[in-house]
């Protein structure tokens, strides 16, 4: 063999031999974050707005974090809000069920929704003081006091931001949830509870933990990936505007979204219903201290993964409950309910049974203004609870307001400006209004509120003190349930 040649063997096989602590040898640690968002109370699998089936729940991605945990022992745990609402077992245990799953699977943190508050404020209460890691939000106050400085009940536990120390490397976490909120949340279930600029709040936390001395900052933000910021998701002009951070994992805006950059943080989002479970790498020399490497990308939760056997077990009751209760029969429609147009049958027949219910308050209107979330035709049938949910799929509460002609006008035509509202005014003819007259009118919360400023002068209409507007303690689809109860047979 060529002297050079056995040299150069003997000194590879040396250094490939060599202790990584040896001189001159620079050594990384990785630290892995796991994450996930808008679950929206899925523990089993489900299927994407485009139909395909078979893909996500939390047990799923209980299933890859548990792969990971034992692939990376240095590693924390995260969910970035949307827990509980919509499915019929959050429903039941009023977010109980994936509260209780996210303490037996030791999250480390998570972070309010927007859809937390849907319930009200004493729900959301009731979660937190149940949860058994801290819920890092930052950007809310309670009382007019900013999360951190609570002092008295569940609402202690939120924090601005925590820091957790991992392989010898502490790490700073910012929690922050959408803007959007009072744009969608009446303040009856709102009550002291309010939102402030996320901005403001970021760079509060990120100026504190930087005394705090961490290696890095991660923000936790329920605010999503947009080509464009909106009122809801202002992740770009934040991360421009505030220095220090190192990552984003964002949530919201139901968007897989692997990895992008923006200001030169890594942003990363794990879609919606664990259809997605997420993972970020932080990878730090170990000599110097600094962040050298970042990484995220997100899996799909497909039939690969087995649904994890101690999520199955521990929710196998209230999952049971649950599948009774969707196939509960609530009447039979008798012959086919077309839902085309903005004067369906469908319309009609939603906006019926919210009348009807506020009589049962003892609250009469004259009208309603709604609309159908875009529902295709009602066919023939015997009809279930599943069915009820998916013509309300959410939990927006009854409003009732007494507005005149002229302000109704305004409001029907500000709807029409949004191309994609079906909207319409229901027991009254727009032509036979009187201006100065007011009229009774029913709306839903989240319509009231500016259907997420969309119907911004609506919201302003229902907050004179004239209007006086009430919220009644129903929601939209148990009213919808009801009225079938009542009828059984609906045509």
């Amino acid at each position: 063999m060529n002297l050079n040649r056995r040299h150069f063997l003997s000194g590879a096989a040396a250094w490939m031999s060599a202790p990584a602590c040896m001189a001159g040898q620079r050594s990384i640690k990785t630290i892995s974050l796991f994450h996930t968002t808008d679950l929206h109370g899925h523990i089993l699998p489900s299927k994407t707005y485009d139909g395909i089936g078979n893909v996500g729940g939390l047990a799923r991605c209980a299933t890859q974090i548990r792969k990971w945990r034992k692939e990376c022992p240095d590693h924390l745990l995260f969910d970035v809000g949307d827990v509980y609402q919509g499915t019929i077992a959050g429903y039941q245990t009023e977010g109980k069920v994936m509260i209780d799953s996210f303490n037996k699977m030791g999250y480390d943190g998570w972070v309010l929704g927007n859809h937390e508050f849907d319930w009200g404020i004493d729900i959301v209460e009731s979660a937190i003081k149940r949860s058994e890691m801290p819920v890092i939000t930052g950007n809310v106050t309670v009382e007019e006091k900013k999360a951190g400085a609570i002092e008295d009940g569940a609402f202690t536990k939120l924090a601005p931001w925590i820091v957790k120390e991992v392989a010898g490397f502490r790490i700073g976490f910012v929690g922050l949830t959408t803007p959007g909120i009072p744009y969608w949340s009446r303040p009856e279930l709102l009550k002291g509870f309010r939102v402030f600029d996320p901005i403001e709040s970021l760079r509060e936390s990120v100026k504190e933990l930087g005394m705090e001395k961490v290696d890095a900052i991660v923000v936790l933000g329920h605010m999503g990936w947009k080509r464009a910021d909106d009122f809801a998701n202002p992740i770009q002009e934040m991360l421009k505007q505030v220095s220090g951070i190192d990552v984003y994992i964002g949530g919201h805006s139901h968007q897989d979204r692997p990895a992008w950059y923006w200001s030169n943080v890594l942003c990363t989002q794990a879609n919606y219903y664990g259809i997605n479970c997420g993972r970020v790498d932080l990878s730090f020399d170990l000599e110097s201290r600094k962040l050298v490497k970042r990484n995220a990308w997100t899996v799909l939760m497909d039939d690969r993964f087995a649904l994890d056997p101690v999520i199955v077990e521990s929710t196998k009751t209230i999952v049971e409950n649950a599948e009774e209760r969707r196939q509960t029969v609530i009447g039979e429609v008798s012959e086919k309910i077309s839902a085309r147009g903005k004067s369906s049958p469908f319309w009609q027949l939603i906006c019926t049974a919210f009348m009807k219910t506020a009589e049962k308050q003892k609250i009469f209107s004259e009208g309603v203004f709604h609309g159908t979330f875009g529902n295709p035709d009602v066919d023939p049938g015997v009809k279930t609870i599943e069915d009820a949910w998916q013509w309300i799929p959410y939990e927006n509460w009854l409003v009732h307001a007494r507005i005149t002609g002229a302000q109704i006008r305004v409001i029907m035509a500000e709807s029409k400006e949004d191309r994609y509202s079906d909207r319409n005014l229901f027991g009254l003819d727009p032509a036979d209004l009187q201006p100065d007259k007011r009229y009774g009118i029913l709306f839903n919360s989240y319509d009231s509120q500016s259907g997420g400023r969309r119907l911004m002068f609506l919201r302003t209409i229902l907050e004179e003190p004239a209007s006086e507007t009430r919220l009644i303690p129903v929601n939209t689809r148990e009213s919808v349930i009801d009225y079938f109860a009542d009828n059984y047979e609906v045509k």
